[in-house]
């Protein structure tokens, strides 16, 4: 039996509850703790970037956070200064791109559009003037471009570039001593065309050697911030994802979080802000508000409450299906401890708590199963133990004996149910004992069995003269006719005709033999209505309805129908019109698959 899968004889099993959604919680908490994570290392890139060179305020992200276009602003800053200290007409930053290999002229620059800057591009196993100064972290005057070799593999001239003075960009790791534990070389920085006709010497490499220290730093900031960033947007992305719903609240009682699921199950427009609004503002249902009031000044003790939810039914206008919600309540803290907020999990337990409700009336039904017959044979033996003056007469005491088989039958079928439901539950397959089956007899057989508790209907068949006998197990396949043809008369309780037909399925291949039958059992019942038919195959599942419910039956029957068919190899279906009749259709090959267990 699958964990946590009820019994279908019932057991003392602790609540799944906790066991369930510990991971999920602790899941989520971790995900809200890197969160505030992400939250403090953006701001330490800020800082980093403001340090470098932002006399101007940060714009403003959408996610609350510094723009990109601020560094960018501030690197377009740094090469206007670089221009204008060493007198160039052009200056570049070339970055190391270690997953492709590769040098590439990064924005802002100047002197170069778009497609010359993509022109620069180069890999670093090359050669030229960039791939020598980033490979020996070396800087290099170009005196002539045009009688460089270096220059010429680089292709300089076409960008019209005649001197140069190229720096590597080394970034420094340094600790608190301002020691420097490790040096990175991320690039290289160009400075093209001496202004006024001149020539770059040593004093301009030490210059911008200098500069170069300043924009590795800019350039390292900026990359940190973009990584950073990225991450938060991946981990926003993966709480919105989250089928979970999910709220986070300050300890100022503020709104930091709630993702899409969250608003769907509290009714929330997907397009109302809420981030940085009070809670008890933004949520209007006081149990949850509630919750979360209880979870904030708990501290560290831990709320958890089911709460139920009216929500729309996808694709039925004006129609609504309760869900129940296990509300989970946490705080969640910072790296250093201290509590940041709590996160409010919604987790959906509807099914869990339908399962636990199907599994309490499938004991009950069942008890009430197996007391029916046995009250019968109690009744009629202690009849006939009593009568010593042979008060009945011969015709009589065979009736009797007759309906105590015909009980004792019933209790073989129904127990022969709970055990095979509950081998297929432990996912053991049952064995099956194939043999030739003339599938017409069987079905004559069942129909004469069932004819005792069908005294208001008519029990039919309609087989073709050449219905063709089929490899099945013989028990099973009377075990399938007999279920849904007592399920057939239960459904009809005003009577009418219950038939069983068989047709052979032609093969889509002409001149072959055909390979499958097809079985139908029809009635002229109740019905079902039709948002219950995908339901109806699974197991302890009773359509409800006010028609229905003095019918007996445990729920096991059909799900029992369509396990045995497909361990056939076959296909189980059904038809119904509500207040006219079902049809169930199954379909069976003739002869059994090579490949198939025994």
């Amino acid at each position: 039996m699958p964990q946590n899968s009820p019994s279908p004889f019932g057991s003392n099993e602790p609540d799944p509850l906790p066991t369930v959604y510990e991971d999920r919680k602790q899941y989520i908490q971790q995900l809200e703790r890197t969160n505030i994570d992400l939250e403090q290392r953006i701001q330490s890139a800020e800082a980093h970037l403001h340090a470098a060179d932002s006399p101007s305020p940060p714009s403003v992200h959408p996610l609350g956070l510094p723009s990109s276009g601020e560094f960018e602003n501030t690197l377009r800053r740094l090469v206007d200064k670089i221009a204008k200290i060493l007198q160039a007409e052009k200056c570049v930053f070339m970055l190391h791109d270690a997953g492709a290999a590769t040098l590439y002229a990064t924005h802002p620059a100047m002197g170069f559009d778009r497609d010359e800057l993509a022109l620069l591009e180069r890999r670093v196993a090359e050669e030229g003037v960039s791939n020598e100064v980033f490979r020996t972290n070396s800087s290099l005057i170009t005196y002539d471009a045009a009688l460089d070799p270096r220059a010429a593999a680089e292709g300089l001239t076409r960008l019209r570039i005649h001197n140069a003075v190229s720096v590597p960009l080394v970034v420094e790791k340094r600790d608190e001593d301002n020691r420097v534990l490790e040096r990175t070389t991320v690039g290289v920085l160009h400075v093209f065309n001496k202004k006024y006709g001149g020539i770059f010497v040593e004093e301009d490499v030490r210059l911008l050697e200098q500069l170069a220290r300043q924009g590795a730093a800019v350039i390292a900031s900026a990359q940190m911030y973009r990584e950073v960033v990225q991450e938060k947007q991946e981990l926003l992305h993966t709480i919105d994802s989250l089928y979970a719903g999910l709220i986070m609240v300050g300890i100022n009682g503020r709104l930091l979080q709630m993702n899409p699921s969250a608003r769907a199950i509290l009714g929330i427009n997907s397009t109302t802000p809420l981030i940085d609004m009070p809670y008890a503002r933004a949520i209007s249902d006081s149990r949850i508000r509630k919750i979360i009031s209880a979870a904030l000044s708990t501290g560290n003790a831990e709320v958890a409450e089911e709460v139920a939810f009216n929500l729309p039914d996808a694709g039925v206008e004006e129609q609504f299906r309760e869900r129940i919600y296990q509300v989970q309540c946490a705080t969640v803290r910072d790296d250093d401890g201290a509590p940041a907020g709590i996160v409010a999990i919604f987790n959906d337990i509807t099914e869990i708590r339908g399962v636990e409700r199907m599994k309490t009336a499938f004991i009950s039904t069942v008890s009430h199963e197996l007391r029916t017959p046995l009250t019968s044979i109690k009744g009629f033996i202690s009849t006939l133990l009593a009568d010593n003056d042979n008060y009945y007469d011969e015709p009589t005491r065979r009736e009797f004996y007759g309906i105590i088989d015909s009980e004792c039958d019933r209790l073989h079928r129904l127990i022969k149910d709970l055990l095979d439901i509950s081998r297929i539950e432990q996912g053991r397959a049952m064995q099956m004992n194939w043999a030739e089956v003339n599938v017409a007899q069987t079905t004559e057989k069942v129909l004469a069995a069932q004819r005792a508790y069908a005294r208001d209907h008519e029990l039919t068949m309609n087989f073709p003269a050449d219905f063709p006998v089929i490899t099945a197990d013989p028990d099973k396949m009377e075990q399938i006719l007999t279920n849904l043809v007592n399920n057939a008369i239960k459904y009809s309780p005003q009577g009418g005709t219950v038939c069983v037909t068989g047709r052979v399925i032609p093969s889509d291949t002409d001149g072959e033999e055909p390979n499958s039958i097809e079985l139908n059992i029809s009635d002229e019942g109740m019905g079902i209505p039709r948002e219950h038919l995908p339901k109806i195959w699974d197991r302890f599942y009773r359509v409800d309805n006010r028609d229905n419910r003095e019918i007996g039956g445990t729920g096991i029957g059909l799900a029992l129908v369509k396990a045995l068919t497909e361990g056939h190899g076959g296909t189980a279906a059904v038809e119904s019109e509500l207040g006219v009749s079902t049809t169930f259709l199954l379909v069976f090959p003739i002869r059994r698959a090579e490949s198939g267990e025994n």
